[in-house]
This record gives structure tokens, C-alpha cells and sequence, in this order.
């Protein structure tokens, strides 16, 4: 989740390691109480994991800097998902890809996961791939809104509250650009640009 403010942090920072702090630079953040990890901080924003264990409805955020202390309410559904996109909105990594080929998508807001990952944790690496946590409910995607087939999806060693989700550009899919839209327990996503290409055939 990121937050968006004024002198929320004096300096930037980034996390390195897992867990995941819970302050960088004098700064830390509760939802309802509970500490949340946090990804990074800066004077205008900061980039926090929302507890797993946060009740549904309207949550409290309190940002502490150095005992200076603000807060905000903001709803908590059980999904809301988010694809990964570039500054223009197009798929990231990968943003170009052709009918027939399997990409990954990265997204976060998909809800708690099975089996339970602690918050700010990561996968411990070695984990077979059965065993990555993954969303509990359904996971889709679609491409151009035709169905594509999900070959993964999970969190896996190396991030925290990111979920790898890999897929297969349906063969029907026209070419150009296409909206890719992840569906979480019937939440969808807002759509994020992949542009099309039938291969050449010399």
C-alpha cells in the first residue's frame, strides 16, 4: 500500500532484508494497532504491507515519526488486487508478448494466502513450488477479456506481499494492445496495457 503525504519521512530509505522492518528512519505505521512492514520510506510517501490480519471494513492507519503522530481511515476489502505496470500503464516485466507465450505478472491486494506467510516474511528459499503460499481465493486473468490459461501463481523467495502470477496470452487474442485484467475471489483488477504480436513467419 503506499501512502502519500508531507515530510512523512526525513530522508529516503529502502528495506533490505526479511522480515521486513517495522521503522526505517524514525518512522513507523500501525493499521489498527498493528505494526505493518515497511517496503520503503520518503518525505512524500511511504510503501507499507497492510497485516494479513487486518479485520475487513474501515481500517485506522497512524504514520509515527519520531513520536509525531497522524492518522487516516481507509477501507479493507477482502481483495484488491493490483497488477504491477509501468509509469504509461503497460505490463511489467514483460510488456510485449505474442499468442501462444507465457509471461508473469507481479500483483499485491490478494488477500490472505495459504498456506499462512507472516507478515513482511518471504518464502524461505529451497521451498518446493506446491509449497509457495498462494491466494486462498480463485485467481483469473484475462487478455483482450478472453480467458488465458494460469500456469502459477504465489509468492515466492525474495519479496514479501507480492504475488507471481504466470499465464499463457490466449491464441485468440488479437493483435495490438490489449487490457490484462487479474481477477481475485471476483474482484477485478484495473486493467494494465500488453501489446500484442503475431510472430513472422519468414
Amino acid at each position: 500500500m503506499r501512502v502519500l503525504g508531507l515530510n512523512l519521512a526525513p530522508s529516503s530509505a529502502i528495506a533490505n532484508r526479511f522480515p521486513l522492518p517495522v521503522s526505517l528512519e524514525g518512522v513507523s505505521v500501525t493499521v489498527n494497532g498493528v505494526s505493518a512492514p515497511l517496503y520503503s520510506v520518503a518525505p512524500d510517501r511511504l510503501e507499507i504491507q497492510v497485516p494479513y490480519e487486518t479485520a475487513l471494513g474501515t481500517a485506522v492507519l497512524a504514520v509515527n515519526r519520531n513520536g509525531q503522530i497522524a492518522w487516516q481511515e481507509f477501507p479493507v476489502a477482502t481483495t484488491a488486487p493490483g497488477i504491477f505496470a509501468t509509469s504509461r500503464r503497460f505490463l511489467t516485466p514483460t510488456s510485449v508478448a505474442s499468442p501462444g507465450q507465457t509471461i508473469s505478472a507481479y500483483l499485491t491486494g490478494d488477500g490472505d494466502v495459504s498456506p499462512t506467510l507472516a507478515t513482511g516474511d518471504t518464502p524461505a528459499q529451497g521451498t518446493i513450488v506446491t509449497r509457495l503460499p498462494r491466494p486462498r481465493l480463485p485467481v483469473s486473468v484475462t487478455v483482450g477479456g478472453i480467458q488465458a490459461f494460469v500456469r502459477f501463481v504465489g509468492i515466492t523467495p525474495g519479496v514479501a506481499g507480492v504475488t507471481q502470477l504466470n499465464f499463457t496470452v490466449p491464441d485468440s487474442v488479437p493483435p495490438g494492445t490489449q487490457p490484462v485484467v487479474v481477477s481475485v475471489g471476483g474482484v477485478n483488477s484495473p486493467p494494465v496495457n500488453l501489446q500484442v504480436q503475431y510472430l513472422q513467419v519468414q
